[in-house]
């Protein structure tokens, strides 16, 4: 029977009762699931519950110097021995079973954990908390529910999920609960300027040269409101970079003063088009990954869109632009 809860208490105490839990999060993994994963390991390993964290996708390269990184594993395929050597699947901010690029996860039973509005509740218990600003702060909740203080390390891992997921306290889930919790991770031992650091400058001279690939294509439709950049196969190939190297890019045109959204296409296989969304004030451009099979939050969200660069641009614009309300 699948249960649905908001209690944090509850949440550790299905990891408590577990001998060993495989970890997983969403393909492409950013700051809020990879910091997420660690801490909870910690959190789990304290309650005497040991864990395997293993992901669909590499971390990008700032991110390679969390606190505990070298524990993570990168597999096309999960653990031949997953029935007999665990007994719980914990996923981290993952809104559909789907979304780990793993099949067999509901092999096992599955703490879910995550704070997206639309999430599936496919676990057999449901740490889903909407109003949280990052599933790094729900995982906070679970150190403090259980009276147990997180190393500095783990207060590290989870400042970095919400930096990262609240764009580093600029989007609309900067609440008052993302700043009460940034201090308290702070407290105890998390360096926002080392943070700063790995994730905005580590980038990698491939990722510098994709970005000058994408601004190359920069268009500015509905009076300046709407900023689109692309990268195709070619584009990957001219700068030697790989998927990692996109991380940040769609957050530069999002500077530009009358920028409202940012839609950044990368086409990286034949037949399908990553897409990331950004946006600014309230609006809400989940509401258009959605649309295409994606999610995500109000100010940042992504999807993929089938077929080719020309196509998913052609669809994908029509979308924004109604969700602006312009037509030029």
């Amino acid at each position: 029977m699948s249960r649905v809860t908001h209690e944090p208490a509850a949440a550790a105490q299905r990891l408590a009762e577990a001998s060993r839990a495989l970890v997983t999060t969403h393909r492409s993994p950013d700051g809020d699931a990879l910091g997420s994963e660690l801490a909870i390991a910690e959190l789990a390993r304290g309650l005497g519950t040991d864990v395997t964290i293993v992901n669909r996708d590499p971390a990008p390269a700032g991110l390679l110097q969390l606190p505990g990184s070298e524990i993570i594993h990168v597999a096309a395929e999960l653990p031949e021995n997953l029935l007999t050597e665990f007994d719980l699947v914990v996923t981290m901010e993952c809104p559909g079973l789907e979304r780990p690029g793993f099949s067999g996860l509901d092999r096992l039973p599955i703490l879910n954990i995550d704070h997206h509005l639309a999430n599936q509740q496919y676990g057999e218990l449901n740490y889903v908390d909407e109003e949280s600003p990052a599933v790094g702060e729900m995982v906070w909740r679970m150190f403090t529910a259980v009276n147990r203080p997180p190393s500095a390390d783990a207060a590290t891992n989870m400042f970095v999920a919400l930096s990262t997921d609240t764009g580093d306290f600029r989007y609309s889930n900067a609440t008052p609960r993302a700043f009460h919790a940034a201090g308290e991770m702070v407290a105890s031992g998390a360096r926002p300027e080392q943070v700063a650091g790995w994730v905005h400058e580590q980038h990698s001279a491939s990722s510098i040269r994709l970005l000058s690939e994408a601004l190359k294509t920069l268009r500015l439709t509905c009076d300046g409101r709407l900023a689109i950049i692309t990268v195709d196969q070619d584009a990957f190939r001219r700068a030697g970079a790989t998927q990692s190297d996109t991380e940040d890019i769609v957050n530069v045109p999002r500077a530009i003063a009358d920028v409202r959204v940012v839609a950044f296409l990368k086409q990286w296989t034949p037949d399908a088009v990553r897409v990331s969304l950004r946006s600014k004030d309230r609006i809400d451009v989940r509401s258009v990954a959605v649309a295409f099979g994606g999610g995500g939050h109000t100010n940042a969200a992504g999807c993929t869109i089938e077929g080719n660069l020309s196509t998913a641009l052609e669809l994908l614009t029509f979308r924004l632009k109604e969700l602006l309300e312009c037509d030029s």
